[in-house]
């Protein structure tokens, strides 16, 4: 049997008994993955984030509007139609993007950053 990242789904090798606790539950080895170990640093340091999906944007959106930032669904041509592909965060130079797949981390500052998907592999 094989193991995922909890977070990109990223293979990590064979499960073993590492990956369930005394009751069974899975347990959490972002801290294991090239790319959700980042995301899990900043969690330690007070950070909260957030994977940006279809499901989810729409309450991200509402958070950042909360901090007093500007956020707006982000679109680009996709098969010949405008289609939103992510959010986008502030306005000018200083905008940032986050596709879907991404992770926006909040800063405790209030600060906003994305830390972007894995590439998938061909």
């Amino acid at each position: 049997m094989k193991r995922a990242c909890n977070g990109c789904g990223q293979h990590l090798g064979d499960a073993d008994n590492r990956d369930v606790d005394n009751h069974g539950n899975l347990t959490d080895v972002r801290s294991e993955c090239h790319n959700c170990r980042p995301l899990v640093e900043l969690e330690a340091a007070g950070c909260k984030t957030f994977h940006l999906t279809l499901r989810t944007i729409a309450r991200i959106d509402n958070l950042v509007d909360r901090d007093g930032h500007y956020a707006k669904g982000y679109f680009e041509a996709v098969d010949g139609k405008t289609t939103c592909v992510g959010l986008r965060i502030g306005t000018g130079e200083d905008r940032i993007v986050a596709r879907y797949g991404d992770h926006l981390v909040r800063h405790p500052d209030g600060t906003w950053t994305v830390h972007q998907a894995p590439e998938k592999a061909s």
